[in-house]
């Protein structure tokens, strides 16, 4: 197998691809991501043709095993698919080159599951505090008004995220 270094064309040229591929893992590990799975992307990005597996471990030095759950992860966020190579029983990737599509179908697909997810938590921590109101309209317990004023502006906080994430013009733009 070629390092990334040998499959192009000069030094210079071998030079800004680590550098990019440094950059992913920094920018993803900035977003509490792990610095692997920026990685993965940026060599899948900047790759020719698909990469199998051991070719991903070897170029970025880490374990076959962490490899595989990246891109599992990736493929989840429709980031990199897995690819068919005529004559190789190995699974190959490629990364999805177009951001938008990536965006569109990956993140905000599941930003989009993670809202309504979030909702249903929130109906259910409601309906617990529907409880505890009425039981401190009994007592005169001030803290759990205090409680419920402050759910009640999560859940509008949430309905306007949730508001962002599925407007037509956000999928227009994107």
């Amino acid at each position: 197998m070629k390092s990334l270094a040998e499959h192009v064309e000069s030094p210079e040229l071998a030079a800004a691809c680590l550098q990019f591929i440094e950059s992913g893992g920094h920018t993803t590990q900035s977003f509490g991501l792990g610095q692997v799975i920026g990685q993965v992307f940026a060599l899948l990005y900047l790759s020719p043709r698909p990469l199998c597996l051991d070719e991903i471990a070897e170029e970025l030095g880490v374990s076959k095993a962490s490899v595989s759950t990246t891109v599992r992860q990736l493929e989840s966020w429709s980031a990199v698919k897995h690819v068919w190579v005529k004559s190789d029983r190995r699974d190959f990737y490629e990364a999805e080159t177009d951001f938008k599509a990536m965006l569109r179908q990956g993140v905000l697909g599941t930003l989009r599951k993670k809202m309504d997810t979030a909702a249903v938590r929130l109906e259910n921590v409601e309906t617990t505090l529907a409880d505890a109101l009425e039981k401190s309209a009994q007592t005169g317990r001030e803290e759990t008004k205090v409680v419920a004023e402050r759910l009640q502006r999560a859940r509008q906080f949430h309905a306007k995220i949730n508001g962002l994430l599925n407007n037509p013009l956000l999928d227009h733009l994107l």
